[in-house]
C-alpha cells in the first residue's frame, strides 16, 4: 500500500505551477492521502480536499479562472501583468476609503476570496467526520497567530477547518488584512487574529512528515512543490528583483533545511532495515541480538518504511503578482511538464 504526501507553498500567482503540478498527478492516478498548504498553497488545497463537483481536476480550473485578471487586447503585456495591483475579482479588491488612509493596517479587501472558497469547496467534507468517513484527503492548513507570533496548524483530523481558515492562511500583511479564526482545539478553540502562515515557514513539511511517518504503509511518497528556486536565472535590475530575490532566498533555504532533516531520518530509517537483515541473518549472534533492546534501535523503528520524496521545482520566482491568463497559463504548463518528468523519474528509478 502506498500513502502520499502532498506540500504546497505560498507565492500568489505563482501557485499557478502547482495548479499545473496538482493537474499532472491526478492525470496519473495519484491523489494524495495529506496535503498541507499554506497562502495561495492553502487555496489550491483546499479546494484539491474538498472540490464540490466530484472532479478535483475541474475545481482547480475554474478556481483558477476567477482568479485570472483582466487582460485587455491592445494593452501592453507589461501592464496586463500587473492588473492585479487594482484588485483580482475572486480574491481582493481595492479599498475605497481614501478619507481614512492614515488609520489604514492593510491596502485590500479580501472579502471576495470568501465567495470564491465558498463556490468551489464544500466545507462539510473538511471536518473529522468526514475524514473518518474517507470522504477527503487530509487537509492541513497553517497561519500565523498575529499575538502570539506562533505557527498555527488548521488539521481536517482534529478540526472543522472554514472559509476563514483558507484566508487566515493567506492573509499576506500589509497587503491583506488580519482574518480572525477559531485557533485549533489543542489551543483553545478561541477566536484569534492570523496572518500569512508563509510569514514563519512557507513550506509546511512537519506535520505530513509525521503522518507518513506514523502511517503502517509500505511505500511512502512525499511530493513538495517550490515556489522559489535557490537558483537565480540572472542578477536583479531593479527594486522588484531585489525584493522577489530576497524573499527567494529566505523561503528556499527553510525548506532546503527541512527536507535535508527528513532525508537524514530517511537514511537512518535505511539503516535500521539493513540491521535488521544482520540481525536476522545471524540469530545465534548474541551481540547483534543485543541491538534490540537498544534506545536508539527501538526509535528509529518507530518510523517504520522510509520516505520517498520528490522535489517538484518552479523554475523562476518572478510574476508572483501576474494573474494575467497568459501568466497564469504559461505557469501552469510548466508546472505540468515538469511533474510529468518527475514522475517518470520515480518511476524509472
Amino acid at each position: 500500500m502506498t500513502i502520499t504526501g502532498l506540500v504546497l507553498q505560498g507565492g500568489g500567482a505563482l501557485g499557478a505551477f502547482e495548479l499545473g503540478a496538482i493537474e499532472c498527478m491526478l492525470d496519473g492516478g495519484i491523489l494524495p492521502d495529506v496535503v498541507s498548504g499554506v497562502s495561495i498553497g492553502a487555496i489550491n488545497a483546499s479546494v484539491l480536499c474538498g472540490h464540490r463537483n466530484g472532479d478535483p481536476k475541474k475545481s482547480l480550473q475554474h478556481l483558477w479562472q476567477d482568479l485570472t485578471t483582466i487582460s485587455l487586447p491592445f494593452q501592453p503585456d507589461a501592464v496586463n501583468r500587473n492588473m492585479s495591483l487594482f484588485g483580482c475579482p475572486g480574491m481582493y479588491t481595492v479599498r475605497r476609503d481614501i478619507w481614512n488612509f492614515m488609520n489604514w493596517t492593510n491596502l485590500y479587501d479580501t472579502t471576495p476570496l470568501k465567495a470564491t472558497l465558498e463556490k468551489h469547496i464544500d466545507f462539510s467534507k473538511l471536518t473529522p467526520q468526514a475524514r473518518k468517513e474517507g470522504l477527503a484527503p487530509r487537509l492541513i492548513l497553517t497561519a500565523t497567530n498575529v499575538f502570539t507570533g506562533k505557527l498555527e496548524e488548521f488539521d481536517s483530523d482534529e478540526m472543522t477547518i472554514l472559509p476563514e481558515h483558507v484566508r487566515a492562511s493567506g492573509s499576506l500583511p500589509p497587503s491583506f488584512p488580519a482574518t480572525k479564526a477559531p485557533a485549533p482545539p489543542h489551543t483553545g478553540g478561541a477566536e484569534h487574529l492570523y496572518w500569512d502562515g508563509g510569514l514563519f515557514d512557507n513550506t509546511p513539511l512537519s506535520r505530513v512528515i509525521d503522518a507518513l511517518e506514523e502511517s503502517p504503509d509500505p511505500d511512502k511518497r512525499l511530493y513538495i512543490v517550490s515556489l522559489f528556486p535557490s537558483a537565480a536565472v540572472s542578477e536583479p535590475e531593479n527594486m522588484q528583483d531585489v525584493l522577489s530575490r530576497m524573499m527567494t532566498l529566505a523561503f528556499s533555504h527553510k525548506m532546503a533545511t527541512d527536507v535535508k532533516r527528513a532525508k537524514k531520518t530517511t537514511e537512518m530509517i535505511k539503516l535500521a532495515m539493513a540491521l535488521d537483515k544482520l540481525i536476522d541473518a545471524r540469530p545465534n549472534d548474541a551481540e547483534l541480538q543485543m541491538l534490540k533492546t537498544s534506545p536508539g534501535y527501538k526509535v528509529l523503528k518507530q518510523f517504520g518504511a522510509p520516505i520517498k520524496i520528490v522535489e517538484i521545482v518552479n523554475p523562476s520566482a518572478s510574476g508572483g503578482a501576474d494573474f494575467s491568463a497568459a501568466g497564469i497559463e504559461r505557469r501552469r504548463e510548466s508546472g505540468y511538464q515538469l511533474t510529468a518528468e518527475k514522475l517518470e523519474e520515480l518511476e524509472a528509478a
